[in-house]
Order: C-alpha cells, then structure tokens, then sequence
C-alpha cells in the first residue's frame, strides 16, 4: 500500500472519531469494550429539601425549615448511570454512555461535576473516553431543577421545573454523535429513560433504538417511558418481523403499575394503591390490546408497584401476535431491618424505579450476553446472579428483573437518588420470592 493511501486512511479513521474515543482506541490497542447506551434526554439537578424535627411535615400556607439541603444529580437515566456505577468494582466506570441534552451555565456545570464524581470518572485520566460527556449535547436552554421535600419518616413531594426547549439543530447533533459513537463501540444494551423536552419529535426514542439495533442487532433494550411509545413499538415491530432478519434483541417494557393503568385508561386512586394479582393481569392484557403493536413488539412486560409485589410478563410470538405466556408475582422484601441497622427508619423513595431499571439492564446484559467483557460488573454482584441461574430466555429476563427489584429497594435505604449499598441488594436479592402465577383464561 502506498505512503499517501495509509495516511488518507489513517485521517479518515482520526475523524470518525472524536478526541477521546481515538484515545480509547489507541490505548487499549485496538481492542473494543462492549457498552450500554443510557437513553435519558431530560436531566435535572435535584435539590433534596430536609424539613426538621420544628416542622416534621409538609403543611400548605406554612413556613418550613429544613435541617439539611442538598445537591444530587436527577433525571430518569441520569439515575440509571449512577445505579450502574455503585454496581461496578473498585470504583471503576461503568462501561455505559450517556445520551443526554444538558443545558449550559452553571446549573449545567455542576450537574456534569456531580454526574463525572458519581461515575468514578477521574477528569485528569485522558486515556479513556468520556462516559459523561461523549453523547451529552449541552444545550442553550437552562437546566430544571427539581426541589424533593422530605418529611420526617421518609414521604417525598417533589416539585419539577418545566424543561427548556431543544432545538432541531441540537437534535441532529445527538443522533450524529451517537451515529459515529456506534460505529465506533460495541454496544450490549439500550436502556430509554423518561420523558423528552420539548422541541425533541415524537419519534426520538423509535429513531435510537433504530440506529443501534441496526448497527448492533443483538443488543437488549429496556424501556422506561411512557412518552414515544407508539413510534417506538412501530419500529420495534418493523425490526422483528423482518424477513431474513434477527434486528432487535429482546425487549422489555418497564413501567410502575400507575403508569401502565394511565396508558391503558384504567383509573387507579394512587400511585401506591393496593392491587391483587388479578388487577394486573387484566390492566396488562388492557394495555396489550389498546396500545398499538405492543403484542409484536415486547418480550417481556415488567410492573412496579413501590413496597408491593411487582409482576414479570412473558410474551410469546403467534402467527397473529403476542400472547402471555406466563406471569411471575415478585415479593418485594422489607427493607426494615436493613434501615434498622443503618439506624434511620427514614425511607427515600426517589430514583428507586430508576434504579430498578439498572439493576435489570445491568443482570440480564451479563445472563444473555455471556460472551461479552462484563468484568466491571462487580464480582460480587456475578457471584450472587450466577446461582440464581437462568437457564432459558424466559428466566433470565425474570432473574434479571429481581435483581432489578433489589436494587430499587436497596436505594430507598440511601439519601442520594438511586445510589445503592451492593451488600443491601445481595441481601434483598437473596430473599426475593419469585412465585408462577397462572391464568386459566388470558385475553387475547
């Protein structure tokens, strides 16, 4: 090969990447890691309000006084990267990038430092790639903040800004940075988080999940949102059935029962309302029946419901669609005693259903892509995922949503959103009761 056709092709390798991904390369001599892509386009800084003892509870037209205030990081897959970070050994990044619209000045500024420190991303080590900043679009419009007040015994009110707007322009960035991102990465899974500001098209999340399935047809996606999914399960749809095909790995749908019973039009009292096994099954077989192309779309449906059982939903393909195939009831073990040996009762809720998503990504990526480098994955946390097994798809995606459940209650236990003690999931993990629920009769 000639001296000018190596040096044409080393310039166009330099460009396909961005400074920190060459130095990636570069340093691991060629070799790729696998990584997860974290779908979260609405970030916030989170301002956690303590009331005191003076003023234990919120009371409308009253002045309260806090005893403690501080700063987090908020953001459904801003909480989803932090989860996978206290899951990671030795303090090491997660092998995950971030795709996030972060709004420029301070407020931005410290929202990017909080998220860096909370990944272990040490800023003076310029081998590696950005896990923070390589798909983060900072972007004109402010960054919200949003305001938890927290009474005495753990109940939360949280008050949220309304997001700025991002601009078409800004957009385009994101879907060519993370264009050139995946060529460039091996990527294992893809994790859609929360709502979208305005200014992003309905489409977003179907257009994501397009390009990386394209690229990397074999990852595991997990959803988390109740915005785009019309969209989204169309593309879903259009990727399976292709003829010829294997585009889209397994999918799982993510949501508090709540949210389900708001998309299925079924009227609930609260978002922690009592519920029976039977009540989930017919808001589910609702929801596959009104929502477009959710049977074709989805392998598995996964409900929360706070401290009460949470429920995994095994669809299987027919000619004319998906049917359930077999439900799961998941007793949510008390995190009492665990609370009682940190010695604070106070519960805090905020970030556990976030956390619950990152448990469950970061499981069923080791359990159905064995071959994949998972090393960061603290061993402890394998140790404890390869005696619950999993012998079939159907029970790896169930296994992967416990642990999933040990880990949102794990959060609770801690301050920060979505920050987990690993010993406090292994322990919750453990002492999950995974017990088959059957129907005779399920609506088609």
């Amino acid at each position: 090969m000639r001296l000018s056709s190596i040096f044409l092709l080393f310039v166009t390798n330099y460009i396909m990447l961005s400074p920190t991904q060459e130095k990636t390369v570069a340093s691991r001599g060629g070799q790729c890691e696998a990584y997860s892509i974290i779908v979260g386009t609405n970030p916030a800084l989170q301002n956690q309000f303590f009331l005191s003892s003076k003023t234990p509870r919120l009371i409308p037209g009253n002045v309260h006084r806090a005893s403690q205030v501080q700063k987090g990081i908020g953001g459904k897959g801003q909480d989803v990267a932090v989860s996978l970070g206290c899951l990671t050994s030795h303090n090491r990044p997660p092998f995950v990038l971030l795709a996030q619209f972060l709004g420029k000045g301070a407020t931005g500024d410290l929202a990017l430092s909080q998220l860096k420190k909370a990944l272990h991303e040490n800023e003076d080590d310029d081998k590696k790639m950005s896990i923070v900043e390589d798909l983060t679009i900072r972007i004109n419009s402010n960054l919200r903040t949003c305001t938890t007040i927290i009474e005495e015994g753990g109940s939360a009110t949280e008050f949220v800004e309304p997001s700025g707007s991002v601009l078409f322009e800004e957009v385009q960035q994101l879907l060519e940075r993370l264009e050139h991102t995946l060529h460039s990465r091996k990527v294992r899974g893809l994790c859609i988080m929360g709502s979208m500001p305005p200014g992003c098209p309905e489409d977003l999340y179907a257009n994501i999940y397009e390009k990386v399935t394209n690229i990397h047809p074999n990852a595991i996606t997990v959803i988390d949102t109740v915005v785009g999914l019309d969209h989204l399960f169309e593309k879903m749809f259009a990727q399976k059935s292709c003829k010829n095909s294997s585009l889209g790995g397994k999918t799982m749908l993510k949501l508090n029962f709540a949210e389900l019973c708001s998309i299925a039009s079924i009227k609930v009292d609260s978002e922690t309302s009592c519920i029976d096994s039977a009540q989930v099954v017919n808001a589910v077989n609702k929801f596959l029946s009104t929502v477009a192309n959710a049977r074709e779309a989805l392998d598995y449906i996964a409900i929360t419901n706070s401290s009460n059982p949470a429920y995994f939903f095994c669809i299987s393909r027919e000619d004319d669609g998906g049917v359930i195939s077999s439900i799961y009831q998941l007793v949510v073990p008390d995190v009492a005693s665990l609370l009682q040996q940190k010695g604070d009762m106070t519960v805090y809720p905020i970030g556990a259903g976030d956390s619950v998503a990152a448990g469950t990504l970061a499981a069923w990526e080791y359990l159905s892509l064995p071959n994949e480098k998972l090393e960061r994955l603290s061993s402890c946390v394998r140790n404890e995922i390869d005696v619950k097994g999993g012998k079939d798809d159907r029970e790896k995606g169930l296994i992967s949503f416990a642990f999933g459940v040990a880990c949102g209650s794990a959060s609770c236990i801690q301050r920060d959103n979505s920050v987990l003690d690993v010993n406090h999931v292994m322990e919750l993990f453990r002492n999950m009761d995974l017990i088959p629920y059957y129907t005779k009769v399920l609506d088609r």
